[in-house]
């Protein structure tokens, strides 16, 4: 493994061990480990204090029924480490949902999750125009795929709302990569949904993206690294690297070893492993290139941030779906 991979997953851990205890009973655990890849990829030094200051502003501006209150470390923690004015951007973040509402953004499980996308790409200017655009895309995808469309399409729809093509090139182009992702090997699901859309943010050749995505799939497959379709938008990322994606999946698979040697990581289960180590692999491939000059805008990917939005988004809902399942049982 790269030395540069092999440290940032000994930090990953060790953050990872720090925010269970001081939040044990407060948190998942896949919140907790969200928080300290997040931690890892800001490359800051995690204090607990940084955390409970934004999460006592949320809690003092919140019902103790809100979302936000339930999730708030995880919050706090995303807010901190994305801004220097956290509470200020708490408040932005709670008006970013109220407009979701109104605009016909329904799912209240799924709505902050999507403020916090809007708020992590969009500017202030911009947020009425992308709205409107978001939720024309949301209702195509609907029409489209009635029984696969729901609150967790939200995210995505505010990043393909992003781009200057109107909504029925953006749908063409997201419906023919489904079908080439089907026809490549991949059950049609929600995930694969997901995955289209995500693949859409590059202007590569749409069968070329697909066949690709399968040879990886099955590389994780022989090598024993099963990709669940919620697990489909790290695939997608990986898929986007292009020439790199060979490299990168065999550095996934080994950070994915890599932290299956740690009890506590074990017990997250392997499709959370495989997640953030794709995320961990992808962020320091991208890294890489951005500090190396390379140019970004590239068949490959638009830009390192929507990218990265992308999969924060597709992790956030991971995390707060796992919590709302377990809050039911």
């Amino acid at each position: 493994m790269e030395q540069i991979l092999r440290s940032r997953a000994d930090k990953l851990i060790s953050i990872y061990d720090q925010v269970s205890k001081d939040y044990r009973w407060k948190n998942s655990n896949n919140m907790n480990n969200l928080i300290a890849l997040s931690y890892v990829m800001k490359d800051k030094v995690y204090k607990r204090s940084d955390i409970d200051r934004v999460n006592e502003y949320i809690k003092r501006n919140t019902s103790p029924f809100s979302c936000y209150r339930q999730k708030s470390i995880l919050f706090s923690a995303l807010l901190y480490l994305n801004f220097p004015d956290p509470e200020a951007k708490f408040d932005i973040l709670l008006d970013y949902e109220k407009k979701l509402k109104e605009y016909g953004f329904k799912t209240y499980t799924y709505r902050p999750i999507t403020a916090y996308t809007l708020l992590l790409t969009s500017k202030p200017t911009e947020v009425e125009k992308k709205l409107a655009k978001a939720y024309e895309i949301f209702r195509e995808m609907r029409k489209n795929h009635p029984w696969l469309t729901s609150g967790d399409d939200y995210p995505l729809s505010i990043l393909l709302a992003d781009t200057a093509e109107p909504v029925s090139s953006i749908m063409a182009k997201t419906e023919d990569l489904y079908r080439s992702l089907h026809e490549a090997g991949f059950r049609k699901s929600n995930g694969l949904q997901f995955l289209s859309h995500i693949l859409s943010l590059s202007t590569e050749n749409n069968w070329s993206k697909a066949a690709r995505c399968w040879d990886l799939y099955q590389y994780f497959k022989e090598n024993k690294l099963k990709v669940y379709s919620s697990n489909y938008g790290s695939l997608g990322l990986l898929t986007l690297l292009e020439g790199r994606s060979t490299k990168v999946a065999r550095n996934v698979k080994e950070v994915s070893e890599y932290l299956a040697e740690n009890r506590r990581f074990r017990w997250l289960g392997k499709d959370i492993l495989f997640l953030t180590a794709a995320t961990l692999v992808s962020f320091s491939m991208l890294e890489n290139m951005k500090s190396g000059n390379e140019l970004i805008q590239t068949n490959a990917f638009i830009t390192i941030e929507a990218l990265m939005a992308a999969q924060n988004a597709a992790m956030l809902g991971a995390a707060c779906a796992a919590t709302a399942a377990s809050s039911g049982s």
